[in-house]
């Protein structure tokens, strides 16, 4: 079944052993190369240095991922929550990748199988929003699946009439964390199918149903209701019985395993 062929095992999640500074070193250089681990770290001390030299040191480990990876499935705006098995991408330097999704993803069209978004559209403008959901529909093959959370305006209200205290966790959503704009599911939805995605389907965190649901973690890595946050997943149309992708019928990606762990080693 589709479901076996992401499948995510969180109970095998873990951090990375507390380390030595040379031991960090030594397992960055592994994964990513010497310059790229060097370039991360102080990427971490300087931001404008990172966003300068970002882009250019982990192309290699970009093009590394998009040429040989089996099952290209893309961790969009992931920051330091990577997850083996597939390509966390930000502008936060402890990401597998220098992306910013508030410009042209750096991804051949129809070339991603599945995309994971978890609480990022809400950080750029609606006009931005509908450009970054435009783009993996771009990237993504043919029967590809689009996993996108965001937090529900909906819930927010619901609980202003109920709550005496909801005003502030309103007030919060919109000011306290660089949000551009909170969509309520109705207006997701719309952007989704604007933008060409098919088979349109409201989901919830961790949903067992999923492709991609146990990827899920932002409401326990930062302790908030899982249902303060909207769950939808949707689909590329499909191009005709030829598509290799992967597609709603079970594709014939080959089974992968994956781990989270954090990268917030140095």
């Amino acid at each position: 079944m589709e479901r076996d062929l992401f499948a995510v095992k969180f109970s095998s999640a873990c951090s990375i052993p507390q380390m030595s500074m040379l031991a960090k070193l030594a397992y960055y250089r592994r994964k990513y190369g010497l310059l790229h681990a060097l370039g991360s770290y102080a990427g971490r001390l300087s931001s404008s240095f990172w966003r300068l030299a970002g882009s250019t040191l982990t192309r290699k480990y970009l093009h590394q991922w998009t040429t040989t990876a089996e099952a290209r499935v893309l961790n969009l705006g992931g920051g330091s929550n990577c997850l083996n098995g597939c390509l966390t991408v930000d502008i936060d330097p402890r990401a597998d990748a220098y992306v910013d999704a508030t410009k042209a993803l750096p991804f051949a069209s129809s070339s991603v199988h599945a995309i994971f978004c978890e609480e990022v559209i809400e950080h750029v403008d609606l006009a931005m929003g509908k450009k970054l959901v435009g783009e993996c529909w771009r990237i993504l093959r043919p029967g590809g699946i689009f996993r996108l959370t965001t937090p529900d305006l909906n819930w927010f209200a619901n609980r202003i009439l109920t709550e005496p205290t909801a005003w502030l966790e309103t007030n919060s959503i919109f000011y306290d964390h660089r949000h551009r704009c909170i969509y309520t599911p109705a207006a997701l939805r719309q952007l989704c199918e604007e933008s060409g995605f098919v088979n349109l389907k409201e989901s919830s965190y961790r949903d067992t149903s999923s492709s991609l649901g146990h990827l899920d973690s932002h409401a326990d890595r930062y302790h908030h209701p899982p249902e303060m946050s909207q769950y939808l997943e949707a689909r590329k149309p499909t191009e005709g019985p030829s598509s290799t992708s992967l597609c709603r019928h079970h594709g014939t990606m080959p089974r992968v395993h994956w781990q989270q762990h954090d990268l917030s080693l140095f």
